[in-house]
């Protein structure tokens, strides 16, 4: 079809002429040539502000442009650009990648968003992809595109008449060639892409249940959809033997990782190996068996395969078992036996093996799984961070890698759900750890003395199902916690310990002891919703107040700078007040261990490839939410608006006030142009405050300049900032050298540097040239290492702040400019070493000149001030026992919790805690 425009741009004989023709699933679509030059252009795509979009060559063959004469029609474009930057409104235009020449084309304006679609990839079964497909209206009759790195490969037409549907399409075999591919999922005729995800294609598409006659084959070792997991295990396992004398250790290795590996359909013959023999078990592990040896000797291999740091021991129950169970500790050393004298069944023989326990804590495992590195020091970790916390449960996956339980809920009918089943193990919504209804007995840890107090499993539930989360509602009546732990994770392969029939065998009591236990709880799970998956995201998290979105520019990573610190407080005082925290960085980055570290903090944290932008997150998510907190003026700019169409109430941080800061900058070195760049972000960032429902500063200046402004003071808060206890460091007299400490991706830090080596060393060397200059921070620039002299060492990244705070007599920010409040000042604070520092380094920490800390200013001052707190020792003392007076004073985080308690109401969302 002739694009509009194109008779416009053409007619005015430029050289350079193209179309912006429309966004479709986050591609911006047009046309761009040089006239007369056949050569396939490179375009940039901006905003009218000269933000970059996306970039990508206009190569594509359309008919109409070769029937219009524009050279032989090669030059169309589809151009991925950046959805997160896809403002409404924003005004697009075109530009030749090499020149940066802009292209002649029509006036483009970023369309409002029409009908948002949301895509997940299920599973991939051989050639068969399932999908979801979600709206927050009525889907409709649409087609739904699919597309590789190598192009569309299918279009399928679908109708629902409701916000979600369930569906496939079957892979052509070009796809099928066992390496990971990228696809994108978009619903034609809808402006940002449904979804963007990967695939681990396979050319073998027959089920793997039905290879278990060869699963230890070369090819087929790694076909198994937790097949990672294994290899994650050995590897540790291999990594952890370093000396001749773990031959043994090795040997019962690779006993054990065979044994897992085999089906366990093919097992006649057991070989024999020992679990670790531990005097004092942490943790005691109870796998109940009835018959089936097979099943349980791999999941007790399965357990000496996982690398683990936590002790423990194995107790096998064994219910009058007539198999080669009545012999397991004769194959597998170490094993501790509760045998039976007559059939108890399941519950009565986990109460009885539950008596031989010698841990602190107690684990019942199935016989029917298979458990990955890491499980049990996972939920370990959660019982010892909080001792409120008596219950824990695991992420249980399928065995075709598909979720089948993130913790369960227990709904207003009393009904049971199984959280997240057959949905991506890997989707952030079910990726924290977060308090629950209920965990299944499969994989199940409890401190060994409320196992006590509340006497095991009620035996009216006998001989089993319900017993756990009859337990569950026990433990929380005891005024602990039930908590899900989804980095503990256990491949279960269900029903293949008491099958899938409710109307046979003991699984018929699974119908009998449902109305047992909806009796006997009634009162504590009558106030909930219908079952319903709309009303899912709203239960699955138990005792939650409100509900927060985080934004920052992305995750934070504490040990990096003293922002990400401050984020991490502030999420932390959120959760205090019993809010549910979900963190969203703009980046949508996952970051490792720092987006774990979030998630083991009961942190949701959405990223890619599950949410595709901010904008797709706040059509997705914003109506669960009570507030928005949004931390830096550059993220809160793009997105506050669609946030207020929702009505929902924002609270911005600052972080600094980067105006003040940029202005400090320019003034200081009479910077013209500098100035007026300050002015342009004076004008960007006060525009978020006025649209802000509370705006946090970390100074009472920062308070002043903002409400100068905008003549408002109803809504101004200080930030507070919670600095933790450290260790009593060592005494003056051990203690040598000054130390500077920052991130350098921080200008003012750069500049602090510089100025110490430039100004003050150089005049220090010639006066005291004992006194040695320490330099640490993340993201050193390579240029510092030219700066080292005599007195100055530059160290670099500081693994711990000990290193910074604990061996040296005095610390040093001579800060020329910046704003907000400075993390390393008020850690030196917290750690009692006394500073030297500048009014801009002090400012909003409280510290006062001459009693907690000491002010200097120009070079002479500063060297008479170190020497001056490096050589007096009772002046020494009285500063740090002043500063850290003030710690306890201000920066507690009882304090912090108050302040944030009242930020919250301001806006009216109130906390119970």
């Amino acid at each position: 079809m002739f694009k509009a425009g194109m008779n416009r741009i053409t007619n005015k004989g430029a050289k350079l002429a193209g179309s912006i023709d429309s966004v479709e699933g986050g591609c911006l679509m047009g046309w761009a040539a040089l006239l007369g030059d056949k050569t396939p252009l490179s375009v940039n795509v901006y905003t009218e502000e000269g933000e970059l979009l996306g970039s990508g060559k206009a190569d594509i063959h359309r008919a109409d442009l070769a029937e219009h004469g524009i050279n032989d029609g090669v030059h169309a474009f589809a151009i991925d650009i950046n959805e997160d930057k896809l403002i409404p409104g924003s005004v697009v235009q075109l530009r030749v990648a090499e020149s940066n020449e802009k292209i002649p084309s029509n006036r483009f304006e970023i369309p409002k968003l029409n009908q948002h679609f949301h895509a997940d990839i299920l599973n991939v079964e051989g050639n068969k992809l399932s999908f979801r497909l979600s709206s927050s209206e009525i889907i409709g009759s649409q087609v739904v595109r699919f597309a590789s790195d190598k192009g569309v490969f299918s279009e399928k037409p679908v109708h629902s008449g409701s916000k979600e549907l369930y569906d496939y399409i079957w892979l052509p075999a070009e796809l099928l060639n066992n390496t990971k591919q990228k696809i994108t999922i978009t619903v034609i005729g809808a402006s940002t892409a449904a979804a963007t995800d990967y695939i681990l294609s396979s050319s073998v598409l027959t089920p793997v249940e039905f290879l278990s006659h060869s699963a230890s084959e070369p090819e087929l070792l790694g076909k198994p959809a937790h097949a990672g997991h294994r290899y994650h295990s050995l590897k540790l396992q291999v990594d952890a033997c370093s000396h001749e004398s773990d031959f043994e250790r090795l040997k019962n290795i690779k006993i054990a990782h065979d044994a897992v590996v085999k089906a366990h359909e093919e097992m006649k013959k057991f070989t024999p190996f020992a679990l670790p023999e531990v005097s004092e078990p942490k943790v005691s592990i109870i796998v109940p068996a009835y018959n089936k040896f097979a099943l349980t000797y791999r999941c007790i291999a399965s357990i000496a395969l996982a690398y683990n740091k936590t002790s423990f021991e194995v107790i096998l129950a064994d219910d009058c078992s007539t198999d080669d169970t009545a012999n397991a500790e004769n194959i597998i050393e170490n094993l501790v036996i509760s045998r039976n004298e007559e059939n108890l069944r399941f519950l009565k023989s986990c109460n009885k093996a539950a008596k031989l326990a010698r841990g602190q804590y107690i684990v019942f495992l199935n016989n029917d799984t298979e458990v990955t590195s890491g499980w049990l020091d996972e939920l370990i970790y959660q019982h010892e961070k909080d001792n409120s916390i008596a219950l824990t449960g695991s992420k249980l996956i399928n065995e075709d890698g598909t979720l089948q339980e993130a913790g369960g809920i227990v709904w207003g009918n009393g009904e049971p759900w199984n959280a997240g089943r057959n949905d991506n193990p890997d989707a952030p919504e079910w990726n924290y750890v977060r308090d629950v209804d209920y965990l299944t007995g499969a994989a199940m840890c409890i401190v060994r003395s409320v196992w006590e107090q509340v006497e095991g499993f009620s035996e009216e539930f006998a001989p089993c199902y319900y017993e756990d989360a009859d337990l569950a509602f026990k433990v929380r009546k005891e005024g602990f916690r039930t908590v899900y732990v989804p980095h503990s994770v256990v491949v279960h392969f269900e029903g293949k310990s008491h099958g899938t029939d409710i109307s046979t065998g003991l699984k018929k009591y699974q119908k009998v002891n449902e109305s047992t236990f909806r009796q006997k709880w009634f009162s504590a799970f009558k106030h909930k919703r219908k079952p319903s998956l709309e009303s899912l995201p709203l239960e699955k998290d138990n005792g939650v107040d409100q509900r927060v979105l985080v934004i920052d520019y992305t995750v934070p990573m504490p040990n990096n700078d003293a922002g990400s610190y401050a984020a991490v407080k502030e999420i932390e005082l959120m959760q205090s007040l019993g809010f549910k925290v979900t963190f969203v960085p703009d980046n949508l980055a996952y970051m490792g261990k720092f987006t774990k570290n979030l998630q083991r903090m009961g942190v949701e944290v959405l990223a890619a490839p599950f949410y595709t932008s901010l904008f797709d997150v706040i059509e997705r998510r914003i109506e669960e939410m009570d507030a928005v907190y949004i931390t830096r003026y550059t993220v809160a700019e793009k997105y506050i608006d669609r946030i207020k169409d929702y009505g929902k109430p924002v609270v911005f941080n600052n972080a600094d006030l980067h105006f003040l800061r940029e202005l400090r900058a320019a003034l200081r070195t009479d910077d013209a142009e500098a100035t007026e760049a300050a002015l342009i972000t004076q004008e960007r960032e006060l525009d978020v405050c006025k649209k802000a429902d509370a705006i946090l500063t970390y100074n009472a200046t920062e308070h002043a300049v903002i409400q100068s402004h905008t003549l408002q003071s109803h809504n101004m808060h200080i930030t507070p900032w919670v600095l933790e206890s450290k260790e009593p460091g060592p005494d003056f007299s051990v203690r040598s050298g000054i130390a500077f400490l920052g991130g350098f991706n921080h200008v003012p830090n750069v500049e602090s540097v510089e100025y110490l080596v430039h100004e003050i060393m150089p005049q220090l060397l010639v006066k005291r040239p004992d006194i040695i200059l320490y330099v640490y921070g993340s993201r050193m620039p390579e240029s510092f290492k030219e700066l080292e002299c005599e007195n100055v060492k530059m160290v670099g990244f500081a693994e711990s702040l000990d290193d910074v705070f604990h061996n040296h007599r005095v610390f040093v920010a001579p800060l020329l400019s910046g704003a907000g409040i400075k993390g390393k000042v008020l850690e030196s604070m917290a750690y009692g070493l006394p500073s030297v520092l500048t009014e801009v380094a002090a400012e909003g920490t409280g510290l006062a000149s001459g009693i907690s800390t000491q002010i200097a200013e120009k070079p002479d001052e500063w060297c008479e001030a170190i020497q001056s707190l490096y050589d007096d020792e009772d002046k020494w003392v009285t500063y740090s026992k002043n500063a850290m007076a003030l710690v306890k004073e201000r920066y507690s985080f009882e304090h912090g919790k108050k302040v944030f308690r009242d930020i919250f109401a301001s806006i009216n969302l109130f906390s119970t805690k």
